[in-house]
């Protein structure tokens, strides 16, 4: 095969392609600058003063492309005489899926579905209704990546975690029942960050523009995997204040201690694991399983010796173990996914 000069073939998906090289130009005392394709600007309709978008990947390639390659930001959604969750789930996964508006339409809205639009809008973080006539209902998203970014999303639904399941088991010891009704509430705040931080990762998946590549899809793929594992140990928490608000009865002293002990060590945890993640560390990640591992043995042979010590407080017993051992299983994930994210270098 003979090469031409000014081109050369290059594997995509098991097929050939051609690759035009360009001669990078000096202009001025310090631009770089490169021609583009003829005929590639022709198709694309680009002229002097067109606004094209630059990406750059993990390897340092630049993706060049024209505004007509960005996603589309709008979606229009017919939704007929359709409400209820089944309306809330298609607003959501047009929100997941990273458009800035989302308009809805039907022949004339019903009181109910307008209802609805609005459960979801209070579902959401950066979603506002900015248009509600008869027929229509326009959400956009008010909410820039910049300033919500998903590290500090991630760190922001941990601590709101951290405080539901101290507060949850404190109100089970103390039977605070306001105290548990607020916990309970505050599942809305987390689910509302995992929801943002799925948004966020599908946003870099679909994103062309430089101004969006603030991190990798692998470190965003992890913190999204972190963000379900929290919100999973918010809706443990939730399950024992609600119980909370169930119990009347005072608690053996030695269940209230291997509570309280039990409580400082998980919030612990938690903190350490998500600091290992935006900060990965192998060996601290491991030692972190090791430790959280150990936490579980113990838990569960204190557990069963509180078991034998009476009956009464059998079912609230078997729940809070039940959520403690799956809040460990949770926390080790996530320290698996910081060996995950350190491990995870992409030859070139």
């Amino acid at each position: 095969m003979k090469w031409s000069k000014c081109s050369a073939f290059t594997p995509i998906n098991d097929r050939c392609i051609k690759m035009e090289t360009r001669k990078v130009q000096k202009t001025g005392k310090s631009t770089l600058i490169v021609s583009l394709p003829k005929k590639w600007a022709n198709e694309n309709a680009i002229i002097n003063g067109s606004l094209l978008f630059i990406s750059q990947n993990h390897k340092g390639d630049l993706l060049l492309s024209s505004g007509k390659s960005e996603p589309d930001q709008i979606v229009k959604l017919d939704i007929g005489s359709k409400c209820g969750a089944p309306l809330i789930r298609d607003v959501i996964a047009c929100y997941l899926a990273g458009y800035k508006t989302v308009e809805i339409s039907s022949h004339q809205l019903t009181a109910i579905q307008k209802r609805d639009l609005h459960t979801i809008v209070n579902k959401l973080i950066g979603p506002e209704i900015l248009e509600e006539i008869i027929n229509k209902v326009a959400i956009h998203n008010l909410l820039s990546e910049e300033e919500l970014p998903a590290d500090r999303a991630l760190k922001r639904m941990k601590n709101i975690t951290r405080s539901m399941i101290q507060d949850a088991l404190s109100s089970l010891i103390k039977g605070d029942k306001e105290l548990a009704i607020d916990v309970i509430q505050r599942d809305n705040d987390v689910d509302r960050l995992n929801l943002l931080i799925a948004r966020q990762f599908n946003d870099i998946l679909r994103s062309v523009s430089i101004k969006q590549e603030t991190q990798s899809p692998i470190s965003s793929f992890n913190y999204m995997q972190a963000a379900t594992n929290l919100e999973r140990m918010a809706d443990h928490a939730s399950k024992i204040a609600e119980i909370s608000t169930q119990n009347d009865n005072e608690h053996p002293r030695e269940m209230t201690d291997e509570i309280y002990r039990l409580n400082s060590i998980i919030t612990t945890l938690i903190d350490d694991s998500i600091s290992v993640l935006l900060k990965p560390d192998n060996h601290k990640a491991n030692h972190l399983i090791d430790k959280t591992k150990e936490m579980k043995k113990q838990s569960i042979i204190m557990t069963s010796l509180l078991w034998e010590k009476g009956d009464d407080e059998m079912p609230i017993r078997l729940v809070v173990a039940d959520s403690m051992e799956r809040m460990l299983d949770l926390i080790i994930n996530i320290a698996e996914l910081s060996i995950n994210l350190q491990n995870a270098v992409l030859e070139d």
